[in-house]
């Protein structure tokens, strides 16, 4: 089992790491051939679930990757740990990762150049501790299907902005109602015994998905209870600079949002390769599942 690669984008991945550190102390980092994936996985019903998938060039060059199964190997990553070791990269060059071994513990060894204000450099290690995930474990890690058909999707607006009112709003219940229609509105509402509170974003963008027609009235409001929690900790995600999220609602029984960002504009480019395109359309790489919440 070997994995080798040169870090081009510590600001990327850093910037995946702090939304990551949000949401639980662990994430799945899977490698293969053809993708990274960076997961918050929880077996608990009650946990937020963020799936992102790059393609490995987004974030390494010399990537090299070899094992048994398909030449896939997956693993449990403190994100913490993940966190500083990319704020370090932030600040250093020439930066390799590689999976090794020191006795029956396997880590991530980082390889990093670093230079002072002299200009003098100095080579710097940092080790991260994974667990390596069998194969017959991640078989039964599957994201959650989504609906094809949702009641509302709809682009939100700042998630910083969201979560200022949400913050206030978490100070009034433990759970909201998050609610969107395909006329433009989004709304978020507390209730309990003691308060009742309702915030609505108006001329919101509706997206067009392929196949599908406006309802006969597209005012009408598709809702799901949620964690006030959970939604607090979903808006960090702020962090990712996403172009446009959306939010997908299937009435009463699901919430999903998509983050599309453009990663690639924090890489750092190689000597060999080709200027970027002036125009680099952003991605989606990072899907979030919020569980819902029935009374």
């Amino acid at each position: 089992m070997r994995f080798r690669g040169n870090l081009i984008n510590p600001v990327g991945l850093g910037k995946i790491a702090l939304t990551l550190e949000k949401l639980g102390p662990t994430c799945i980092l899977s490698l293969t051939m053809d993708a990274v994936r960076l997961i918050k996985y929880s077996d608990s019903d009650g946990s937020i679930q963020a799936w992102t998938k790059l393609e490995p060039s987004s974030l390494f060059s010399s990537y090299r990757i070899e094992s048994t199964h398909n030449n896939e190997i997956n693993m449990v990553i403190i994100v913490d740990d993940l966190v500083r070791a990319t704020k370090a990269a932030q600040q250093s060059t020439d930066i390799r990762i590689q999976l090794r071994k020191k006795g029956d513990r396997p880590f991530l060894e980082w390889s990093m150049v670093s230079e002072n204000r002299v200009g003098s450099t100095s080579v710097i290690g940092q080790e991260v501790t994974v667990t390596v995930v069998s194969p017959e474990r991640m078989r039964h890690i599957r994201e959650p299907t989504t609906s094809s058909e949702p009641d509302a999707y709809i682009l939100l607006p700042s998630l910083h902005t969201l979560k200022n009112v949400a913050l206030r709003l978490k100070s009034m219940g433990k759970f909201l109602t998050l609610s969107a229609n395909m006329a433009g509105k989004f709304k978020l509402s507390v209730e309990t015994e003691l308060v009742q509170c309702e915030t609505i974003y108006r001329h919101l963008e509706n997206p067009q998905l392929a196949g599908r027609q406006l309802p006969e009235d597209p005012e009408e409001y598709a809702s799901v209870k949620i964690s006030t929690d959970n939604f607090v900790n979903f808006l960090n995600s702020y962090h990712l600079e996403p172009q446009n999220v959306i939010c997908s609602l299937t009435d009463g029984l699901q919430v999903a949002f998509y983050l599309y960002v453009n990663l690639n504009a924090y890489r750092t480019r190689t000597p060999d390769e080709p200027p970027a395109r002036a125009q680099n359309p952003p991605r989606t790489i990072m899907t979030c599942h919020i569980p819902v919440h029935y009374d």
